[in-house]
């Protein structure tokens, strides 16, 4: 199976998304196109839009928070964006080193090697394809809410809940230009979406697939250390194989800080702009009957877990990789190959994991912290009305 092939196919949506959205990592990296100024100035009408609205209905707080429910999305898909900028080159470097470096060097390895790349590219394949229907779907059954309204009560509605400056919506003009921009911002959204996520997800799984190969290779070199038939004429075999591993130590730790670096601050970004979200949709569904929130909570929640999940199964393959090197007879090594054990060990021991800035870790028990201050802050809010 061609793995190289397959990730370059990967990669055609997400170069396209790139393009459209004016922040080509792999085709123009750190440049300012034509479409990169079109996002800014979406985001700044988005901005003045969203002021604008607050500060027309700052007498009514239910208005208020409906104007604000969308502001997490949009504030952490510019991040993205901004990031997505400052940090091309290295963007384009990592995927490269995947390509050369992991899905070159064994796509025609050992059975073990290939099993976990075909694996990988199998979950990114059916990962991509769930994206690319769902969130589209997703916004397009969201699209179909100012219909519902006008149909039941002859209202006209926008599709968000926020308006441009001296573009009233109850003109025919000014109603249609609201509808245009906001659906505009709607369709880069849903392209901003897809690439960061996906992004986020597959520079993890494949830094996890070559801490797997890494994994695979000690096994076959305690195998070789666990030999009774071995003899010397296999010093020299165990240690191009022990050479190997090392080599693949390194290269792994190399791809998770490289991925922390990353997207450290994108997952403080999606943490914190999510957390707001979910409160305001909190407030909102304990107040009024506007079932849109249930909408944005749904999809806000959701790109919240699927980090803090990537996040904790980053955890667990470094565990895993500790335990695998712990419980290796390295006492049967020769003595030059245990002190350089010794090395790699200490290495393993220092911290890493991917982080929302260094604030807190992306893992479970973070997650599990999160999800409890937004089950007080929502029984707080009933008792309040109550």
């Amino acid at each position: 199976m061609a793995n190289v092939g397959e990730f370059r196919e990967l990669l055609k949506p997400l170069i396209f998304y790139t393009k459209m959205l004016g922040v080509e990592m792999w085709t123009a990296p750190r440049k300012m196109l034509l479409a990169s100024y079109h996002i800014s100035l979406q985001m700044a009408l988005y901005v003045v839009s969203t002021v604008y609205t607050v500060v027309k209905y700052r007498n009514d707080p239910i208005n208020v928070m409906k104007a604000l429910v969308t502001l997490s999305t949009a504030v952490q898909l510019y991040i993205k964006f901004l990031m997505g900028h400052f940090k091309a080159h290295d963007m384009k470097e990592l995927t490269e080193k995947f390509e050369k470096d992991v899905l070159e060097f064994y796509q025609k390895g050992s059975k073990a090697e290939v099993a976990v790349l075909n694996r990988t590219g199998r979950y990114l394949r059916i990962f991509q394809r769930i994206m690319r229907v769902v969130i589209p779907c997703g916004s397009a059954g969201f699209g179909t809410y100012p219909l519902l309204v006008y149909w039941k009560t002859k209202e006209i509605l926008p599709l968000f809940p926020y308006e441009l400056p001296y573009f009233d919506n109850s003109t025919i003009f000014g109603y249609v230009l609201n509808m245009l921009f906001q659906v505009n911002l709607l369709v880069f959204g849903n392209m901003g979406l897809i690439l960061s996520d996906f992004l986020f997800l597959m520079c993890a799984m494949y830094a996890m697939t070559e801490a797997d190969i890494f994994i695979i290779h000690l096994g076959e070199l305690e195998a070789m250390l666990n030999d009774p038939t071995k003899d010397d004429t296999k010093r020299s075999e165990i240690r191009e194989k022990w050479l190997q591993c090392v080599y693949d130590h390194q290269l792994t730790t190399r791809f998770f800080n490289t991925v922390e670096d990353l997207f450290a601050f994108v997952c403080l970004a999606q943490v914190g702009m999510s957390v707001f979200t979910i409160c305001d949709c909190m407030l909102l569904i304990a107040l009024t009957d506007w079932f849109p929130t249930y909408g944005f909570l749904i999809v806000v929640f959701t790109a919240l877990s699927l980090y803090f999940i990537i996040g904790h199964s980053v955890e667990l393959k470094i565990d895993q990789m500790y335990d695998r090197i712990i419980t290796m007879p390295w006492y049967k090594l020769p003595v030059k190959e245990q002190k350089e054990f010794s090395l790699l060990l200490c290495r393993q021991q220092r911290p890493m994991m991917l982080t929302a800035c260094g604030f807190i870790p992306m893992n479970f028990e973070s997650y599990m912290s999160v999800l409890r201050g937004l089950y007080q802050f929502f029984v707080m809010v009933l008792q309040y009305v109550a």
